[in-house]
Protein backbone atom coordinates (compact mmCIF):
# COMPACT_ATOMS: atom_id res chain seq x y z
CA UNK A 1 0.00 0.00 0.00
CA UNK A 2 1.22 3.47 -0.92
CA UNK A 3 -0.21 6.64 0.64
CA UNK A 4 0.09 10.13 -0.87
CA UNK A 5 -0.68 12.82 1.70
CA UNK A 6 -0.87 16.59 1.59
CA UNK A 7 -3.05 19.52 2.63
CA UNK A 8 -6.17 20.53 0.66
CA UNK A 9 -5.17 22.29 -2.55
CA UNK A 10 -1.53 21.23 -2.25
CA UNK A 11 -1.42 19.30 -5.52
CA UNK A 12 -2.36 15.69 -4.74
CA UNK A 13 -4.84 15.51 -7.61
CA UNK A 14 -2.24 16.93 -10.00
CA UNK A 15 0.18 14.18 -9.00
CA UNK A 16 -2.43 11.44 -9.48
CA UNK A 17 -3.69 12.82 -12.81
CA UNK A 18 -0.11 13.03 -14.10
CA UNK A 19 0.60 9.48 -12.92
CA UNK A 20 -2.43 8.14 -14.81
CA UNK A 21 -1.66 10.14 -17.98
CA UNK A 22 1.89 8.83 -18.10
CA UNK A 23 0.93 5.22 -17.42
CA UNK A 24 0.07 2.65 -20.10
CA UNK A 25 -3.10 1.50 -18.32
CA UNK A 26 -6.01 3.06 -16.46
CA UNK A 27 -6.31 1.98 -12.82
CA UNK A 28 -9.58 1.54 -10.95
CA UNK A 29 -10.22 5.01 -9.50
CA UNK A 30 -12.57 5.51 -6.57
CA UNK A 31 -13.72 8.67 -4.79
CA UNK A 32 -13.37 8.14 -1.05
CA UNK A 33 -15.99 10.63 0.09
CA UNK A 34 -18.67 8.81 -1.90
CA UNK A 35 -17.84 5.29 -0.71
CA UNK A 36 -19.97 3.56 1.90
CA UNK A 37 -19.24 0.25 3.58
CA UNK A 38 -17.14 -2.70 2.41
CA UNK A 39 -19.97 -4.09 0.28
CA UNK A 40 -20.33 -0.78 -1.54
CA UNK A 41 -16.59 -0.74 -2.29
CA UNK A 42 -16.57 -4.34 -3.55
CA UNK A 43 -19.60 -3.69 -5.77
CA UNK A 44 -17.99 -0.59 -7.29
CA UNK A 45 -14.74 -2.43 -7.98
CA UNK A 46 -16.62 -5.34 -9.54
CA UNK A 47 -18.60 -2.94 -11.73
CA UNK A 48 -15.48 -1.05 -12.85
CA UNK A 49 -13.80 -4.29 -13.92
CA UNK A 50 -16.85 -5.42 -15.92
CA UNK A 51 -17.74 -8.38 -13.71
CA UNK A 52 -21.26 -9.32 -12.66
CA UNK A 53 -22.14 -8.25 -9.10
CA UNK A 54 -23.23 -11.68 -7.86
CA UNK A 55 -22.70 -13.57 -4.62
CA UNK A 56 -21.18 -12.55 -1.30
CA UNK A 57 -18.34 -10.10 -0.84
CA UNK A 58 -15.94 -13.05 -0.56
CA UNK A 59 -17.26 -14.50 -3.84
CA UNK A 60 -16.87 -11.20 -5.66
CA UNK A 61 -13.40 -10.61 -4.20
CA UNK A 62 -12.37 -14.08 -5.34
CA UNK A 63 -13.46 -13.23 -8.89
CA UNK A 64 -11.64 -9.92 -8.71
CA UNK A 65 -8.49 -11.73 -7.57
CA UNK A 66 -8.63 -14.05 -10.55
CA UNK A 67 -9.03 -11.23 -13.07
CA UNK A 68 -5.77 -10.58 -14.88
CA UNK A 69 -4.53 -7.01 -14.70
CA UNK A 70 -1.78 -5.45 -16.82
CA UNK A 71 1.78 -5.61 -15.53
CA UNK A 72 2.64 -3.16 -12.75
CA UNK A 73 6.18 -2.63 -13.98
CA UNK A 74 5.17 0.89 -15.04
CA UNK A 75 4.59 1.76 -11.39
CA UNK A 76 0.90 2.63 -11.83
CA UNK A 77 -1.18 1.06 -9.02
CA UNK A 78 -4.22 -1.08 -9.78
CA UNK A 79 -6.51 0.95 -7.52
CA UNK A 80 -6.38 4.66 -6.66
CA UNK A 81 -8.66 6.08 -3.96
CA UNK A 82 -8.98 9.88 -3.84
CA UNK A 83 -9.95 11.64 -0.58
CA UNK A 84 -9.25 8.40 1.28
CA UNK A 85 -9.32 10.22 4.64
CA UNK A 86 -13.13 10.11 4.29
CA UNK A 87 -13.16 6.28 4.29
CA UNK A 88 -14.60 4.32 7.18
CA UNK A 89 -12.17 2.23 9.21
CA UNK A 90 -13.68 -1.03 7.96
CA UNK A 91 -13.07 0.10 4.37
CA UNK A 92 -9.48 1.07 5.16
CA UNK A 93 -9.12 -2.40 6.64
CA UNK A 94 -10.46 -3.92 3.41
CA UNK A 95 -7.85 -2.12 1.30
CA UNK A 96 -5.18 -3.20 3.79
CA UNK A 97 -6.36 -6.80 3.46
CA UNK A 98 -6.22 -6.58 -0.34
CA UNK A 99 -2.65 -5.26 -0.30
CA UNK A 100 -1.63 -7.95 2.21
CA UNK A 101 -2.98 -10.74 0.00
CA UNK A 102 -5.77 -11.82 2.34
CA UNK A 103 -7.94 -12.94 -0.61
CA UNK A 104 -5.23 -14.39 -2.84
CA UNK A 105 -2.68 -12.25 -4.64
CA UNK A 106 -1.54 -8.89 -3.29
CA UNK A 107 -3.11 -5.80 -4.82
CA UNK A 108 -1.29 -2.55 -5.52
CA UNK A 109 -3.31 0.32 -4.03
CA UNK A 110 -2.66 4.07 -3.75
CA UNK A 111 -4.62 5.97 -1.10
CA UNK A 112 -4.65 9.76 -1.50
CA UNK A 113 -5.67 11.99 1.37
CA UNK A 114 -4.78 14.31 4.22
CA UNK A 115 -2.26 13.72 7.02
CA UNK A 116 -4.65 11.99 9.42
CA UNK A 117 -4.98 9.11 6.95
CA UNK A 118 -1.56 7.70 7.90
CA UNK A 119 -2.26 7.66 11.64
CA UNK A 120 -5.65 6.02 11.05
CA UNK A 121 -4.04 3.25 8.99
CA UNK A 122 -1.45 2.71 11.71
CA UNK A 123 -4.23 2.40 14.31
CA UNK A 124 -6.27 -0.23 12.44
CA UNK A 125 -7.25 -3.31 14.43
CA UNK A 126 -6.56 -6.18 14.60
CA UNK A 127 -3.65 -5.57 12.22
CA UNK A 128 -2.26 -2.04 11.71
CA UNK A 129 -1.21 -0.98 8.23
CA UNK A 130 2.32 0.33 7.69
CA UNK A 131 2.09 2.01 4.28
CA UNK A 132 4.86 3.50 2.19
CA UNK A 133 4.13 7.22 2.42
CA UNK A 134 4.85 10.12 0.07
CA UNK A 135 4.28 13.56 1.61
CA UNK A 136 3.94 16.70 -0.47
CA UNK A 137 6.02 19.55 1.00
CA UNK A 138 4.98 23.01 2.09
CA UNK A 139 6.08 25.92 -0.05
CA UNK A 140 8.74 28.12 1.54
CA UNK A 141 9.71 31.75 0.99
CA UNK A 142 12.04 30.99 -1.93
CA UNK A 143 9.32 29.03 -3.74
CA UNK A 144 6.78 31.82 -3.38
CA UNK A 145 9.18 34.64 -4.25
CA UNK A 146 10.12 32.78 -7.44
CA UNK A 147 6.47 32.16 -8.35
CA UNK A 148 5.36 35.73 -7.65
CA UNK A 149 8.39 37.39 -9.25
CA UNK A 150 6.47 38.06 -12.47
CA UNK A 151 3.87 40.09 -10.60
CA UNK A 152 4.67 43.79 -10.36
CA UNK A 153 5.41 44.55 -6.71
CA UNK A 154 3.78 47.53 -5.03
CA UNK A 155 5.56 46.80 -1.76
CA UNK A 156 8.53 44.74 -0.66
CA UNK A 157 7.79 41.27 -2.00
CA UNK A 158 9.74 39.55 0.79
CA UNK A 159 7.59 41.17 3.48
CA UNK A 160 4.40 40.24 1.63
CA UNK A 161 5.60 36.69 1.09
CA UNK A 162 6.40 36.22 4.76
CA UNK A 163 2.89 37.27 5.74
CA UNK A 164 0.97 35.03 3.35
CA UNK A 165 3.23 32.03 3.94
CA UNK A 166 2.12 31.88 7.55
CA UNK A 167 -1.43 31.22 6.40
CA UNK A 168 -1.14 29.39 3.09
CA UNK A 169 2.21 27.50 3.05
CA UNK A 170 0.50 24.24 2.08
CA UNK A 171 -1.70 25.71 -0.68
CA UNK A 172 0.33 26.99 -3.68
CA UNK A 173 -2.64 28.31 -5.66
CA UNK A 174 -4.05 30.14 -2.64
CA UNK A 175 -0.61 31.61 -1.95
CA UNK A 176 -0.40 33.21 -5.37
CA UNK A 177 -4.00 34.35 -5.16
CA UNK A 178 -3.26 36.06 -1.82
CA UNK A 179 -0.21 37.77 -3.32
CA UNK A 180 -2.28 38.96 -6.27
CA UNK A 181 -5.19 40.25 -4.18
CA UNK A 182 -2.89 42.09 -1.77
CA UNK A 183 -0.98 43.80 -4.56
CA UNK A 184 -4.21 44.94 -6.23
CA UNK A 185 -5.25 46.96 -3.17
CA UNK A 186 -5.27 50.65 -4.01
CA UNK A 187 -4.62 50.23 -7.73
CA UNK A 188 -6.55 52.06 -10.42
CA UNK A 189 -9.18 50.21 -12.44
CA UNK A 190 -6.86 49.87 -15.44
CA UNK A 191 -4.02 48.65 -13.24
CA UNK A 192 -6.31 46.07 -11.67
CA UNK A 193 -7.27 44.73 -15.09
CA UNK A 194 -3.64 44.54 -16.15
CA UNK A 195 -2.65 42.75 -12.94
CA UNK A 196 -5.55 40.32 -13.26
CA UNK A 197 -4.47 39.46 -16.80
CA UNK A 198 -0.91 38.77 -15.66
CA UNK A 199 -2.21 36.69 -12.74
CA UNK A 200 -4.22 34.46 -15.08
CA UNK A 201 -1.12 33.58 -17.10
CA UNK A 202 1.12 33.37 -14.05
CA UNK A 203 -0.90 30.78 -12.23
CA UNK A 204 -0.78 28.53 -15.31
CA UNK A 205 2.93 28.99 -16.00
CA UNK A 206 5.33 30.00 -13.24
CA UNK A 207 3.42 28.26 -10.47
CA UNK A 208 3.24 25.07 -12.50
CA UNK A 209 6.97 25.16 -13.30
CA UNK A 210 7.74 25.26 -9.59
CA UNK A 211 5.12 22.74 -8.56
CA UNK A 212 6.08 20.38 -11.38
CA UNK A 213 9.38 19.65 -9.67
CA UNK A 214 7.49 18.48 -6.61
CA UNK A 215 5.09 16.53 -8.82
CA UNK A 216 8.00 14.73 -10.49
CA UNK A 217 9.55 13.68 -7.18
CA UNK A 218 6.17 12.55 -5.83
CA UNK A 219 5.56 10.52 -8.99
CA UNK A 220 8.98 8.92 -8.65
CA UNK A 221 8.25 7.93 -5.06
CA UNK A 222 4.89 6.38 -5.94
CA UNK A 223 6.28 4.46 -8.93
CA UNK A 224 9.20 3.08 -6.90
CA UNK A 225 6.95 1.98 -4.04
CA UNK A 226 4.45 0.33 -6.39
CA UNK A 227 7.23 -1.55 -8.17
CA UNK A 228 8.75 -2.61 -4.83
CA UNK A 229 5.38 -3.95 -3.73
CA UNK A 230 5.17 -6.25 -6.74
CA UNK A 231 8.54 -7.80 -5.97
CA UNK A 232 7.96 -8.84 -2.36
CA UNK A 233 5.36 -11.17 -0.92
CA UNK A 234 5.83 -10.03 2.67
CA UNK A 235 4.54 -6.70 3.90
CA UNK A 236 7.24 -4.02 3.84
CA UNK A 237 8.00 -1.80 6.83
CA UNK A 238 6.72 1.75 6.66
CA UNK A 239 8.75 3.92 4.32
CA UNK A 240 8.32 7.70 4.16
CA UNK A 241 9.51 10.15 1.52
CA UNK A 242 9.56 13.73 2.82
CA UNK A 243 9.86 15.90 -0.27
CA UNK A 244 12.18 18.86 0.19
CA UNK A 245 10.63 22.15 -1.04
CA UNK A 246 13.52 22.76 -3.46
CA UNK A 247 13.42 19.41 -5.24
CA UNK A 248 12.89 21.10 -8.59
Amino acid sequence: MVVLVGAPGQGKTTVVDTLIRRGPVNPLRLEGKFLGDRTDVVLRMVGLTGLRPEGTNIDMLARLQSKKFPSLESGVPEVIVDDAHHLRDDVLQLFHELTAGAYGRRWSILLVGEDQLVSRLQALKPLPALPSTVRLPLWDQQDLEQASGDLQSYEEISDLVSRVLRQYASQPMQLLRAINETERTGLTKSQVGHTHSRWQSLRLSTAWLIASGMVFVALLGIVVFVQMGTEHDAASPQTIILLAPHNK
